[in-house]
């Protein structure tokens, strides 16, 4: 079995940059189109001078919409109703293994990288991870 050396891998090597991020001001609806379009189930909130504010998964938007009354028109609804303040965040040089920790102790499926200015410079998701360890373990043929 092959060692995995965490501690010279670092969350940049693994990373997805750029980020796709939103605003507050986006709709519902807008924000479930764009992960649709992207093929993305999360994403960090801005503010207007690109620091990081707060995150939305689809996850959390499907539910919204499947558990609201129809004629409330959700989906025109800022994104601001449904927003996770509670940020979980690493730098780009944080190890792989401090990422796996924070995805696992937190039960979540997505660490938004900062920059120095809290500007989001990448995201971590369990595919990264999962792309990761097929890498490290040539698990492709």
């Amino acid at each position: 079995m092959t060692e995995i050396s965490e501690q010279s891998v670092q969350v940049q090597d693994i990373m997805t940059s750029p980020v796709l991020s939103v605003k507050l001001s986006e709709t519902v609806s807008q924000v479930l189109k764009l992960a649709k379009k992207k093929n993305v189930t999360g994403f960090p909130i801005v503010d207007d001078k690109n620091k990081v504010i707060g995150i939305v998964s689809t996850l959390d938007l499907i539910t919204l919409m499947a558990v609201g009354k129809q004629h409330l028109k959700l989906g025109e609804l800022p994104l601001a109703i449904k927003v996770d303040k509670e940020v979980l965040t690493l730098s780009p040089s944080s190890t792989t293994k401090e990422a796996i920790k924070v995805l696992i102790k937190n039960r979540v499926g997505r660490i938004i990288v900062i920059d120095k200015e809290n500007k989001p410079c990448g995201i971590v998701t369990r595919k990264d991870l999962v792309n990761y360890f097929i890498d490290i373990y040539k698990l492709e043929k």
